[in-house]
């Protein structure tokens, strides 16, 4: 049984600020704990509260039907993208980093033909603001920096980190199709923990997280609720009910919900580079994902490559 529209519609906008939250919730956390530490015990939390959900035999049913893709989806998703998120949100700011990753959808339409699509014509466009806007945020608006990476890093990393979520959207197509979305998680938060504790630990992760104070401790588990746990299973209700099209949107209010959040919270105030890049990257996105023919709510449309996946940010 389906929740109503307007019960998906309040779902996909809870999920869009669970996703915001844990940009801010990541800066507070990364003011006490170095990103791979960080990263390794969000996952762990985060399979913690999705133990019950995979506890019946049932829900495992169609795990290993694709063991190559699922094991790029643990690479891609769960070692690769969170290292490289948190490595980015801790030498730039939340909302920079938060309109880069947004260019997730941008860079799986230009790798549309790994997934068995065709790039349509009609998204080229919407590619190309989105990229231009990128351009924009990182050089602050001043193109003439464009060589200066070292400045940047932390943008770059950023675009990096979308670029490692687009091979995870890619993989992801025939793996959801035939898996539950608990299971998967639970795979891909599972493996990339035990990967990420291991690549971490010269950095004592056990030593940083029982020394980190009450408010980098809570910080962690927000984002590990909120945003691992809480919001993809409130999007993939959304998408059962008013179909792909219109939940992609809302992930699309994210970069806006972080710099607002940012702003209240960390004091963030962007440049107007940083906003006209803004502004053309969410253009960009939303062209690159907007309906091309009607989808009737309540159509439970088959899967793309586009919006396959969302970033577990």
């Amino acid at each position: 049984m389906f929740p109503s529209p307007a019960a998906a519609y309040l779902g996909l906008s809870c999920a869009a600020l669970c996703w915001a939250s844990a940009f801010v919730a990541g800066k507070f956390a990364l003011a006490e704990l170095t990103p791979l530490p960080l990263a390794a015990w969000r996952y762990a939390f985060a399979v913690a509260m999705l133990l019950p959900f995979v506890l019946r035999r049932a829900a495992w049913r169609g795990i290993g039907a694709f063991p190559g893709r699922l094991a790029l989806m643990v690479l891609c998703g769960g070692v690769l993208y969170p290292s490289l998120f948190l490595a980015a949100l801790s030498r730039t700011t939340a909302t920079n980093t938060s309109l880069l990753v947004a260019l997730n959808p941008t860079l799986t339409a230009l790798l549309a033909p790994l997934a068995g699509e065709r790039i349509d014509p009609r998204r080229l466009p919407g590619v190309l603001l989105a990229l231009l806007g990128a351009v924009l945020v990182i050089t602050r608006g001043d193109l003439g920096r464009i060589g200066e990476i070292g400045h940047a890093s932390g943008d770059v990393l950023a675009v990096v980190a979308a670029s490692c979520w687009v091979g995870f959207n890619v993989a992801s197509r025939r793996v959801v199709g035939r898996a539950q979305p608990a299971p998967i998680n639970f795979v891909v938060y599972g493996i990339g923990a035990l990967a990420l504790f291991a690549l971490a630990s010269p950095e004592e992760p056990m030593r940083q997280f029982t020394g980190a104070s009450w408010s980098a401790v809570a910080s962690v588990v927000v984002m590990a609720a909120f945003s691992s746990a809480l919001a993809g299973q409130l999007f993939l209700v959304g998408v059962r009910t008013v179909g792909v099209t219109r939940s992609a949107i809302f992930v699309n209010f994210v970069p806006v919900l972080t710099a607002g959040l940012a702003a209240l919270l960390l004091g963030e105030r962007p440049d107007g580079g940083q906003i006209l890049g803004g502004t053309a990257v969410l253009a960009g996105v939303w062209w690159t994902t907007r309906p091309t023919v009607p989808v009737p709510v309540g159509h439970r449309a088959q899967g793309s490559s586009l919006t396959a996946a969302v970033p577990d940010a």
